[in-house]
């Protein structure tokens, strides 16, 4: 019998072993590598998917609180706008239809860019909702009939300019936990019809 034909009959050598089990390793270590990649990736697209999630939600929020503020079946001469600042807006609608405004209830809300800690906040009564948080930009614009920008001094609108707001204009950019592109957005939604 020949050396080669011996060998075959009797398995594979040390040397082969070692090369497999180094195959296979590299194979499994590039396998292991791949995974992490991947968990990493879904972990950030999950981070964005979420802070794109929270833009949305409290742009969504916003418009609504917006489009029903100065409901008045009532006829009570309910003012959709009793406040208007650079950094807050204060909305109210009679939504039981008495007449009467309730500040403790969702017919007067307020809708707030804070600054420390950065954060859109609305408020309901007493009780403070943070909508989306940490914030890069939050500004509140009030637009006339003609698409003019009304700006607040210090102590926010006049009474007068009040009434002729018929656009309020929200910019949001929500920063992302794990770093990255803030999620932005911009909603300009037209209040009720007004005289």
């Amino acid at each position: 019998m020949n050396p080669v034909s011996r060998r075959a009959s009797h398995g594979a050598t040390l040397v082969e072993l070692l090369i497999g089990a180094a195959l296979v390793m590299l194979v499994l270590g590039a396998c292991a590598g791949a995974l992490a990649a991947a968990g990493r990736l879904l972990s950030a697209l999950g981070a964005r998917a979420e802070v794109e999630d929270t833009a949305e939600l409290a742009m969504e929020a916003f418009r609504f609180d917006v489009r029903r503020a100065g409901f008045d079946p009532a006829g009570a001469s309910i003012e959709a706008l009793p406040a208007a600042a650079a950094g807050q807006v204060t909305l109210a609608a009679d939504l039981d239809g008495d007449g009467l405004l309730d500040a403790s209830s969702e017919e007067v809300t307020q809708w707030v860019c804070a600054t420390s800690p950065s954060r859109l906040s609305r408020l309901i009564g007493a009780q403070s909702l943070p909508v989306a948080a940490p914030v890069e930009r939050c500004e509140l614009h009030y637009l006339d009939g003609a698409g003019v920008d009304l700006s607040p001094s210090a102590g926010g609108l006049s009474a007068a300019d009040r009434a002729r707001v018929r656009r309020i204009v929200l910019e949001l950019a929500v920063e992302p936990a794990q770093g990255g592109a803030p999620a932005i957005r911009h909603a300009e939604v037209a209040l009720r019809s007004r005289p």
